[in-house]
Formats: structure tokens, sequence, C-alpha cells
């Protein structure tokens, strides 16, 4: 049969129908016939849960792979065929690859659902061994089987891969034990949320041993998928798993007030005695207020352990002492006094003195960022400082920050973190001093009322996502100290119509200025040598003005800016 015109959509659909009702032999016949296939991922994943060993080398040998492109209109997420050869449970079942209308694991050809024999483990164990012999070229990625191994339990396979030597990725590692917002991090808290809690202990004890002696991350969400009514899930305070969790999960990212007044809710005071000895307790004035909390609550054994505690610990003279100059501190305190500023913001002291603001805590909607705190000068503005997406906000906070209109920044300020001031979506001005040098990814990203932003002379890099989505702002001049523009810049920038970028600039990324529909003017300087389009197999490469209609693009003669319009039809003027 000729599949010269055959659609991609259609070659996959033959393809997998002829993995589930041909020979092997018929099978290589046919991927012959019909040439490169797009997502033969899937095709694979059948062979890899139902058909066998000699099903894969048919494929593989035909040009099949793991590799995986979201086709137009289809799921948001990418899918791990190569999970087929995992083990199924509740928690690979809640993992992000699970696309409800696309799984690999109950076969669907034709539009007919049929089931099929799952392969024993010990012919997936082949299957693993022949994948991993030749990975490169199917495009497995070994340290994520591994991942997904331990977490379904699936230990044959995780033994072959350890004793192959494979380990995580430095990305999966950081995003379980550092980074609350990455895909990763949310997959993982999701995932253990389903498992019993043999299973938990099991798996986050392995993870743990493929950390590179790192404590896991701990946000809400482990709290909540161990102790909530919606399940009726409350194996968090079951001593030996809350002495489980203390171990392995980052205490300084625990709400350490809930954990001790969930325990006093309950009366158990065992846990309370673990958090002693993890020194939570520490602190008199914790101590005191859970020993207040536990005489509200009407919880007796707790409060009279939680004394007992204190009259065991507790240095009584050291303890007045210090109540007392707090005291004196505060009655002596002004409205620029460092026990004030503490009230509004939240700071941390840097290794060269210098201050670093990392939380607003105040209400006003207009605020000025101060330029000492206790005589060190404040030179930097954290990562999520002033966005409303930022971790432990009430929700009362979160509506307080999108009503933000005015940030003055003090001349003494040289960085901007990432996402600071993100999802502001009332901020109209934040005038950006001359010192900065350096302003984090998605630092301006979806501030739906910022019209216009002065950059700073010194400034030498605009990140990732910096200005995404800011859809009321109309002009830019990008300076010539900058020498890359990320991606996604200004993606979205929907009232955005000019562009001035100025000689010096090396570099834009793909998707800069994509859907940018009002863009009417650019000028691309001289300097220009690299422009980066987003390309998608079988389909047109996307210009960073994709989308972008009427955009007329200024030029040097015979640069790289003027060969770039020429190569992608973009309308240009010399």
């Amino acid at each position: 049969m000729d599949y010269t015109n055959t659609s991609q959509r259609d070659k996959r659909l033959v393809l997998e129908n002829a993995v589930l009702n041909r020979s092997p032999e018929e099978l290589s016949a046919l991927y012959e016939q019909l040439g490169h296939v797009e997502n033969s991922s899937r095709a694979l994943g059948l062979a890899c849960r139902f058909r066998g060993l000699t099903y894969v080398k048919a494929l593989v040998e035909g040009g099949a792979d793991f590799t995986y492109e979201r086709p137009e209109g289809g799921s948001y997420y990418n899918i791990n065929y190569r999970l087929s050869l995992l083990e199924m449970n509740s928690a690979l079942g809640a993992a992000f690859f699970m696309n409800r209308g696309d799984v690999c694991f109950q076969a669907n050809v034709m539009g007919r659902k049929t089931n099929y024999p799952i392969l024993p483990m010990e012919q997936r164990m082949e299957i693993v061994k022949y994948l991993y012999k030749h990975r490169e070229a199917v495009v497995l990625d070994e340290g994520e089987l591994l991942f997904y191994a331990i977490m379904s339990g699936s230990k044959q396979i995780v033994t072959f891969l350890k004793e192959s030597g494979v380990t995580f990725s430095e990305k999966r590692i950081t995003g379980i034990t550092s980074d609350g917002r990455s895909w990763e991090w949310m997959e993982f808290s999701n995932m253990l949320e389903h498992l019993g809690d043999k299973e938990y202990i099991e798996a986050v004890s392995s993870i743990a041993r493929e950390t590179e002696g790192k404590k896991l991350h701990y946000t809400e969400a482990i709290y909540w998928g161990n102790c909530n009514d919606f399940h009726e899930q409350y194996r968090l305070y079951e001593p030996e798993f809350f002495q489980f969790i203390l171990e392995h999960f980052n205490q300084k990212k625990m709400n350490k007030k809930q954990l001790m007044e969930g325990a006093i809710d309950r009366g158990n005071v065992p846990c309370l005695v673990i958090c002693a000895e993890n020194g939570w307790l520490d602190m008199p004035r914790k101590r005191d207020q859970m020993i207040q909390y536990a005489a509200d609550q009407g919880q007796t054994e707790c409060a009279a352990w939680l004394l007992e505690y204190k009259n065991r610990t507790a240095d009584f003279a050291a303890e007045r002492e210090k109540a007392e100059k707090k005291m004196m501190r505060e009655l002596n305190a002004n409205p620029n006094s460092v026990v004030e500023l503490k009230k509004i913001w939240g700071y941390e002291k840097r290794e060269d003195g210098t201050i670093i603001i990392t939380r607003y805590k105040g209400t006003n909607t207009e605020i000025d960022v101060p330029e000492k705190i206790g005589g060190s000068i404040v030179t930097a503005i954290g990562d999520w400082a002033f966005s409303p997406g930022a971790s432990r906000l009430k929700m009362e906070q979160i509506q307080q920050r999108r009503t933000i209109t005015r940030i003055t920044l003090p001349e003494t300020i040289e960085t901007i973190g990432e996402c600071a001031f993100n999802s502001c979506w009332a901020l109209q001005q934040v005038p950006i001093p001359d010192r900065v040098t350096a302003i984090g990814e998605r630092a301006f990203a979806d501030c739906r009322s910022l019209q216009s932003v002065n950059l700073p002379k010194e400034i030498t890099a605009i990140g990732d996502g910096t200005f995404i989505y800011c859809t009321t702002l109309q002009h830019v001049t990008i300076p010539g100290t900058v020498t890359t523009i990320g991606k996604c810049a200004f993606e979205g920038c929907i009232a955005l119509e000019t562009v001035v970028i100025c000689e010096g600039v090396l570099e834009i990324a793909r998707h800069a200025f994509q859907n940018c529909k009002s863009l009417k003017s650019v000028v691309l300087p001289q300097s220009i040598q690299k422009i980066k389009n987003n390309t998608y197999k079988g389909t047109t490469p996307q210009t960073i003005f994709h989308n972008d209609a009427d955009v007329t693009v200024t030029v040097t003669p015979k640069s790289y800016a003027e060969k770039y319009c020429k190569r992608n039809g973009i309308r240009y003027v010399e």
C-alpha cells in the first residue's frame, strides 16, 4: 500500500493497530512502507506493555523512540510511554503524564477499546534491559524511569537501574528538594498523597537516597496529603509517621505552629515530644504560645506536659532579662526603627552586610521601599517579594498585593529577583533605579496595568518571561547594555506597539515578541548576531514575531537582522 499521502495521525493509528494485531515480521515490513512516523512512542509503549521484546525490536529498528510531542489539539501534558513498563499503582495513576484521553495502558485502536493481557514482569525486564542498552537511540530518560519505578513500586526495574549506575537528573533532584513551584515537585507531592502508609515510607526512603544528601522539599501539599478531612486521612499524627516526615523533609519549610497545634488538637503528647526533640520548643515565645493554646483548647494532658517541659528546661532568669530588653526596645521605637520596619518587611542580611527584601507584609497600595534597615543598605528585591503568587500567603494578603498600584525602589537597588512583581494586576509604576544590573525571570509577568517601563542603563540581560502577559504595556526601549533578550520576554503583550532595541544587543530568544497583536514597529540593531525561532517537527518555524501580523522591522542594510527578516518573510525597511 502507498502511504505517501497518508497523514501522520493516520500513520500512527496504522502502526499501533499493527503492533496489537500483526506479527513482528509483518510489523517490520509495514514500518518500512510507512516511513517516518511522528510520535511513534505510543506504539512503542503498547509493545512494551502488551506484546513483548520481538515487537519492541521491530519498532526500534524501524526508527521508533520515546520522543513525544503534543499533537495539534492534543493534551497539554507530554505522555511518557516508557512508563508502560512499570507496575501500575494509585500514585502512578495520579502522575501528570497520565492523560485521561490517551492512555496507552488500555489500548484504544481505531475507536475500539480492547483489553490485552499485560506482560509478566520477567518479560518486561527483558525489554528494560534492551531499551537501556539502546537508550540513546530510543531517547530513554533512564533517570526519570528510575524515579517513576520507585514511585510505582516496580522493584525489579529499580534494582536493575541502580545496578547499572542510573541516578536522578539534577533537574529532578532540584525539583523535589527545593523548587516548590516546579512540575517535578507538584507531581511528586500529588503522587505521594495516593500511596498507602507502607508504600509511602518505602517510596520516600528510596527517593531520599537519590537526592545527594538533600532533604526533600516541604509545602502545604505534604501536610494536606497526610492530614485532611476530605479523604479522612490522619496518618501524619501517628508518632512513627510524624517522626519519619520530620526526618526526611526540610523542617525549615514546615509550618511548625500548624503542626504543633494539630498535635495539641488531638491530645497527641508523643508528637509534641518529637517536636521538642527537634528543637521546635527551644524558643520561649513559641513554647509559651503552645502552652496557652493547649489551655484554651482544654487539652489538659498536652498543657501539663508542656508546663513540665518548661519547668525542666527553661532558664527563667535569662528569659526574664530578654523579655525586659525587648519591651524597652519597643518602648523606644520610632516609625523608622528596625522594630517598626520588621512589621512591614521580611528581609535577610547577606554576607556583604547588605539587605535583601524577601517579603512585603504591609497593607498600603502605594509603597516606598526603604533605603536602609537598621543601618544596613537595601540592595536587592528577592524572588516573589511583592507577588500574590508567593507561598504561604493568606487570602487577604493575596488580594491586597493585587491592589498595589505603585512601588518606588531606592537608588541603592542593584538586583530584582525572579517573579518579584509577578501578577501584581493593578501595578502601574515601578521606576527601576539606574544601578540595577539584573532582573530575574518573569519579574513583571502578568502585570496587567503596567503601561510603560524604563530599563536602566546598567542592565545586561532581560530574563525569560520578564514581561510576559503585561497586557497594557505599550512602548519599550531596550538599552545597548543588554546582550540577551530571553525567551517569551514580551509574549502576550497585546497592547505593545513599538519596540526599540539599541545597538549592543546580541541575541533574541524564541517567542520573545509572540502574540503582541498590536505591535507595529520594531528596531533591530546591527549588533544582533542570533535570533532563535521556535521549531516543531513537520511545521513552519515560528519567528519571534509569531502572530504579530502588522509588524514592520527597521534594520541596517546587509545586517544579520535584515537576513533574518528576508529568510522568514518579515516586512522590513532599511
